[in-house]
């Protein structure tokens, strides 16, 4: 803003006129002042940052040291904490370090499928067998049983009383099956085509269809901008369990998985 001979800043807001008594600093003069202070109170800071331990990028993140953290001979590794809230709960997860981003064009949407199929038949549950039995226990799908498929990983969720031991035996037999024991039944997939294409559907609001516009740009020349989780719908509609089970063995694999317990 300029002020101008008559005592009006330029915009048309009346001000007191010029006087030894009401000297008004020139707009230009004050931000060139404040951006001088902030430079100089980012060279301060940059100079403390310089006297600390310089930290190199490849360095592992540190881990709570509370955390009991291992791996087997297998490659899986595991994370254990205790945590006295919630009252006699255990939270269980498996994390499969796999997503929609290790999908090839012909299983763009299979890795959020899988992720269905896990509670849909497995070596010791057959078909909905795991819900069921979860149910029965007092547990409800969604808040104690649920799982999630995103652009690098896959994590499977329970929570359990911890006053039933046969109960949390059970619980690490699920997470094994899911490991490992999907069986991926044909008659269970041509079933579960349905319910993803409705779950696509029932994404197609403004919202996901603006976000989908974006995305090529937002994610420029990157492979995030074509690997949505929910997939292609062509792919969902079609992909044979063949093409189930090369993703299922190529990323469900011990070393590209971890159990934390809580």
């Amino acid at each position: 803003m300029v002020v101008n001979p008559v005592g009006k800043i330029a915009v048309g807001i009346p001000v007191r006129p010029f006087s030894k008594q009401n000297t008004i600093l020139p707009m230009t003069h004050f931000w060139n002042y404040r951006i001088f202070a902030i430079a100089l109170g980012l060279n301060v800071w940059n100079f403390g940052l310089a006297q600390e331990k310089s930290w190199n990028l490849d360095d592992p993140l540190p881990v709570d040291k509370s955390i009991i953290v291992g791996q087997l001979e297998n490659g899986l590794k595991y994370y254990v904490r205790e945590n006295k809230k919630p009252e006699g709960r255990v939270f269980l997860r498996l994390v499969v370090n796999a997503g929609s981003l290790q999908e090839n064009q012909s299983q763009r949407g299979l890795a959020h499928f899988l992720e269905h199929m896990a509670f849909n038949g497995t070596r010791r549950f057959a078909k909905s067998e795991i819900v069921d039995f979860m149910e029965r226990t007092g547990m409800r799908f969604g808040s104690h049983v649920n799982a999630y498929t995103s652009y690098n990983e896959t994590v499977y969720m329970l929570q359990l009383p911890t006053d039933n031991p046969s109960l949390l035996s059970t619980g690490f037999e699920i997470l094994e099956d899911w490991a490992d024991g999907l069986t991926l039944d044909p008659l269970e997939i041509e079933k579960e085509r349905g319910v993803i294409l409705e779950e696509w559907r029932s994404r197609q609001g403004v919202g996901e269809r603006l976000s989908e516009r974006q995305r090529p740009f937002i994610y420029f020349k990157s492979s995030y901008a074509n690997r949505n989780p929910i997939g292609s719908m062509i792919v969902v509609g079609n992909a044979p369990r063949e093409r189930f089970e090369e993703f299922y063995n190529d990323w469900y694999r011990p070393n590209l998985m971890g159990v934390i317990v809580v």
